[in-house]
């Protein structure tokens, strides 16, 4: 915290390794946005994922602790959820595996769209080539059609 204080007196703007806690950086990086103007964040440096973690000049230190301990504990969980979506994607993949090589039931119908599809494009191709007119219509005071 006396980091983060000194910090923010300094008006540290380029990011700045704090602390290295559980074998992760905590990162402290400023900006100013005004004269008097300046804030701060501080990020937990995770592989591929930063978090935010609030560490205002107001916490304690013991704030500051728990604040980081609590970042810290859930990292065996999100390692649980994401093994669990690994499995899962390779059951996916296992289940697709046999259908490679198969015709698609619908090419035909496919091939219709895509036809579909290419005729449209070539319709506003052209239209989008011709000079637009515009409608404009003027109205009177009595709310009455003068041209159009």
């Amino acid at each position: 915290m006396t980091e983060i204080l000194t910090l923010v007196h300094l008006r540290q703007e380029a990011p700045h390794i704090i602390a290295s806690i559980g074998g992760f950086d905590l990162e402290f990086e400023g900006e100013r946005v005004s004269r008097e103007g300046f804030r701060y964040t501080t990020m937990l440096k995770r592989t591929n994922a930063d978090y935010e973690i609030d560490l205002s000049m107001t916490v304690t230190p013991l704030g500051a602790i728990s604040r980081l301990e609590h970042s810290l504990s859930n990292f065996e969980a999100e390692r649980q959820d994401y093994h669990r979506r690994l499995i899962e994607s390779q059951m996916r993949l296992a289940a697709y595996q046999p259908r490679l090589g198969e015709i698609f039931a619908f090419e035909g119908e496919l091939e219709l769209k895509r036809s579909d599809l290419a005729d449209i494009e070539a319709s506003l191709a052209a239209s989008s080539d011709q000079p637009e007119t515009s409608n404009v219509a003027v109205i009177d005071d009595d709310n009455d059609l003068i041209a159009a």
